[in-house]
């Protein structure tokens, strides 16, 4: 079992929550000649919210998948990433990623629960 976190691009993504909703369904799957294994994917901030995650969450998959020490699958596209983390470290990922979204500039959800998107303030 995993906990899914998404951090999103504020900018590419609906901001009603209910659309927000109806565009997670689809992300995930990718498109023709995607390869959603590829942090590259993504915005600069989403690549550099992963590169920080991936510190304490390493990636079983991608580029920079570890065999040995590796504990969370990594989906990314062009404005998002989905990390599926262990459950045992659910708190953990969820402090993390929320910390770093904000230090990022990305949006975060937990689609876990019932809470909203949460997008970065407006900067001027």
């Amino acid at each position: 079992m995993s906990y899914d976190i998404l951090v999103f691009d504020p900018d590419s993504v609906p901001r009603d929550v209910d659309a927000f909703l109806a565009w997670t369904e689809g992300i995930g799957y990718g498109g023709a000649g995607v390869d959603l294994d590829d942090p590259e994917n993504g915005t600069v901030a989403l690549r550099s919210w992963y590169s920080d995650f991936t510190q304490s969450f390493p990636p079983v998959n991608g580029p920079l998948a570890d065999a040995d020490d590796g504990t969370t699958t990594y989906r990314c596209g062009s404005s998002f990433t989905l990390a599926q983390c262990p459950d045992d470290e659910t708190g953990r990922a969820v402090e993390a990623a929320r910390n770093l979204a904000a230090k990022h500039g990305v949006g975060f959800f937990d689609p876990n629960t019932d809470d909203d998107p949460i997008f970065p303030v407006d900067r001027p």
